[in-house]
């Protein structure tokens, strides 16, 4: 996935904004997540940018919700993906936490995840 790369090759310079490198892997990390979720048969993606930090909700193929996020990619870029179970799109506190790694085996490790 393209927004894996973009996360191991770039130093996120902290800003009081959102600034041009963030946005970009926010553009790629949008992008690469909704097309994966959708071949994974997950509808209603709904993706958050914050500052420097992404989350959001989608509802797997079981009917089930799930909430994710990446922490502060200036201070914790090597930090997985946090998934889990939501009650609804407003659930922030939900099920027990999980998390996947960002690396090469993400695709999957989503795959196994949510199915």
């Amino acid at each position: 996935m393209r927004f894996i790369n973009e996360l191991k090759n770039t130093t996120f310079i902290s800003s009081s904004g959102k600034t041009p490198q963030f946005q970009k892997f926010a553009t790629l990390f949008r992008n690469d997540m909704k097309k994966l979720l959708e071949s994974l048969g997950a509808t209603n993606v709904k993706i958050s940018t914050g500052h420097f930090y992404l989350s959001g909700f989608f509802t797997s193929s079981n009917g089930q919700i799930y909430y994710f996020s990446i922490s502060d990619v200036r201070f914790f870029p090597n930090s997985p993906m946090l998934l889990r179970t939501a009650k609804a799109y407003d659930d922030y506190t939900g099920g027990s936490n999980g998390s996947i790694p960002l690396d090469n085996s993400f695709e999957k490790n989503m795959e196994k995840a949510i199915k």
